[in-house]
């Protein structure tokens, strides 16, 4: 089967291939390709719509680790907890407890610690009587921490110290709804992107019963706001979508600036800014290290307290993004390589193909975006992408190493029907229809005798014969960088100068015409004695102007000349016949010769549809006897006799010639004497006009 009807199979094969290896690679979880997923999703999350910022969400920060000078005496005077705070961190716990009662009494609806008070410390029974009167209104941090050990993996509650809280729940402390773990965890490279709002016994492994549910930090917030059914369903982690970049979300109100009474009535309105809302307090100095990496991680990464109150807000609004299952991502992928199939099969051209290529890829990437944005769905993106990508160039690839193929096998192709210059004129511009002209050495032969050969030979003998002669002519023209025209019957046209210009095109076609005659005498003496006798030819060089060009029609196109010139090189040809020679060449060729060999001037000639004369010449060739030098020097004066019109003369001499060395000329010009003597010419200028072809 041909490369180009294999090809629909290879490039199914392609596509399927591709396809097949990136759902492999997926379901099995192979890292590069997930990172390119959490990749392109970041991108998403950076580029698409956010959540819009709850103003009933507050963040407290703890933005240094001690208030050095920041408080008059006189708000030391009224406040004393503002002294705990110039000390160093960490302060008093009697500051949480006056921070609580402050903001309750203000009448904040939830205060969230995104602290973990495991030690005892300074004021832990100010912060547990605080704790106890506000039981319902606030919620505090512990830490399920993971450790590894030699022996494997551990897990412990990192709870509150028993000073801070008191808890009366029965199977486990976690249950107490003023408990909720802070901890969050990221993806495996690091980044936050989901929440956990819950675990179950069963995730934490012995650390409580199994029956008893861990709520996070965020979960039990929103309890006590009063809605519990913002909070999700399960105890899986949920993509949830970001409000705004680290530092753009939330600007944290100094605890400073809270417990001092001035800017408490100045900047704080006497406490009705956190009237009714969700006040979360916890670390916002980069000296505590709270920080996470999110989709926004560059420049810096996201403090720990304001991703719990992002958290919170997309609770609020609804804002969970729906990831695809398993089987519809590897149905999203398994398509995208149908179309990619699809694609290689409508669109042939490399060049539009990759352009839509890079149309459907945006395209693609920018209905993701309006569904993550709009929707709430997030696709797969990356890998979908990829699998178009790869296939469409893999199956470029192949076709252009199939192109390339072609190209090799159509140049051999033709290169058996033209010359190397000419095939890269061809195709070079190959549909071009305008001739130009040229100057050119033509080599025309001819087979003698077709018709008694090939009664002689049979059809099948005569094939035969043919393309052997054909095969030693085409050997010596292309040895001497020429040109092939075109096998007409037993007739051989070549020539040199076009489509480029060969400044010693003569030289090259002389050597071709003594390659060529030498290659035909080999040919004659491995034939049968009775064709040998019938096997003849003729060789003329010639030159002039011509056109070159394609010629032909728009559905069949032939390179080659054309040209009065071309008919004159076949008149020549045929003289050689007519005056018994094996090659005769034209004057204005010979001229062209930078070495002129042995030859001797034949005659001057009008041939037959021409009114000017030509010059024959016959040159020293592989055919011609040992004392050709003799031969020439004794018929040039037998023609010069003749020229000047003294034919008697001039027909002895020839004659003489002709039986001592039986030379075909001199018969044929002493033939012609004779002629002359018996009817004199009026007018003789020693030129003849020749009246057959």
């Amino acid at each position: 089967m041909k490369p180009t009807k294999q090809r629909p199979l290879i490039v199914l094969a392609i596509c399927a291939v591709c396809t097949l290896a990136f759902l492999v690679l997926w379901a099995r979880g192979f890292v590069p390709l997930q990172q390119m997923e959490f990749f392109a999703q970041d991108w998403q999350t950076r580029l698409g719509r956010k959540t819009p910022a709850d103003d009933r969400l507050v963040l407290i920060g703890i933005d240094k680790p001690v208030y050095s000078s920041d408080f008059s005496d006189e708000e030391l005077q009224r406040e004393p907890v503002l002294r705990d705070l110039q000390n160093n961190f960490p302060w008093s716990r009697a500051v949480w407890a006056r921070l609580i009662e402050k903001l309750a009494d203000a009448g904040a609806k939830v205060i969230v610690f995104d602290l973990v008070f495991a030690s005892p410390g300074d004021g832990d029974d100010e912060l547990n009587r605080a704790l106890e009167k506000y039981k319902d209104r606030v919620v505090i941090g512990y830490n399920i921490n993971v450790g590894k050990t030699e022996r494997g993996e551990f897990k412990e509650l990192l709870l509150p110290n028993s000073s801070v809280l008191t808890s009366d729940a029965t199977n486990s402390p976690v249950e107490d709804d003023r408990l909720g773990y802070v901890n969050l965890w990221p993806d495996f490279d690091d980044t936050l992107r989901r929440v956990n709002y819950r675990q179950t016994g069963a995730q934490v492994g012995d650390l409580v019963p199994e029956s008893v549910a861990l709520e996070s930090l965020d979960a039990r917030a929103l309890r006590k706001f009063g809605r519990p059914d913002l909070i999700p369903a399960g105890s899986d982690s949920r993509l949830f979508r970001y409000t705004a970049p680290p530092g753009y979300g939330y600007i944290p109100c100094p605890v400073g600036d809270v417990l001092s009474p001035k800017l408490w009535q100045k900047t704080y309105h006497d406490g009705k800014d956190f009237k009714d809302k969700i006040i979360l307090v916890g670390p916002t100095a980069e000296i505590f290290h709270d920080e996470h990496n999110t989709p926004f991680t560059d420049p810096k990464p996201m403090g720990g307290p304001e991703i719990h109150l992002q958290i919170l807000n997309a609770a609020l609004h609804g804002e969970f993004p729906r990831e695809p299952s398993l089987v519809a991502s590897l149905f999203i992928v398994t398509m995208s390589g149908v179309i990619a199939g699809a694609l290689c099969f409508l669109v042939r051209q490399p060049g539009r193909r990759l352009l839509s290529v890079a149309g459907l890829s945006v395209g693609y990437a920018v209905f993701a975006q309006l569904l993550f944005d709009h929707a709430g769905r997030v696709i797969p993106l990356s890998v979908p992408l990829m699998v178009l990508i790869v296939s469409s160039l893999v199956v470029l690839a192949y076709d252009f190493v199939l192109e390339r193929l072609e190209r090799v096998k159509l140049r051999h192709t033709m290169g058996l029907y033209f010359s190397p210059r000419v095939l890269e004129a061809v195709l070079s511009d190959p549909g071009s229809m305008k001739p130009r002209r040229a100057n050119v050495v033509l080599l025309l032969t001819d087979l003698r005798n077709s018709t008694p050969l090939a009664e002689a030979l049979g059809p099948k003998g005569m094939f035969e014969l043919l393309n052997r002669v054909f095969e030693a002519q085409t050997n010596a023209i292309m040895g001497e960088e020429g040109n092939l025209e075109h096998f007409l019957g037993d007739q051989f046209l070549s020539y040199w100068g076009a489509p480029q210009k060969q400044p010693d095109a003569a030289d090259l076609a002389e050597r071709a015409a003594m390659k060529l005659i030498t290659a035909m005498e080999q040919l004659r003496e491995t034939l049968m004695p009775e064709v040998q006798k019938l096997f003849g030819y003729g060789v003329a060089l010639h030159s002039g102007s011509v056109l070159v060009g394609n010629k032909g029609s728009a559905l069949r196109l032939d390179y080659g000349l054309v040209g009065d010139t071309v008919n004159e090189a076949a008149r020549v040809e045929a003289l050689t016949k007519y005056y018994g020679v094996r090659m005769i060449v034209t004057r204005d060729t010979f001229a062209q010769f930078k070495t002129q060999c042995t030859r001797r001037l034949l005659d001057r000639v009008i041939v037959k549809g021409k009114s000017e004369p030509v010059e024959l010449y016959e040159c020293e060739n592989p055919c011609t006897p040992p004392n050709y030098a003799e031969i020439c020097r004794r018929y040039k004066t037998a023609y010069d006799e003749y020229f000047f019109g003294r034919f008697s003369e001039a027909q002895k001499q020839f004659d003489a010639l002709a039986r001592e060395f039986s030379d075909g000329p001199s018969k044929t010009l002493s033939a012609r004497c004779a002629e002359l003597i018996a009817h004199p010419p009026a007018d003789w200028h020693g030129i003849w006009k020749m009246d057959a072809k």
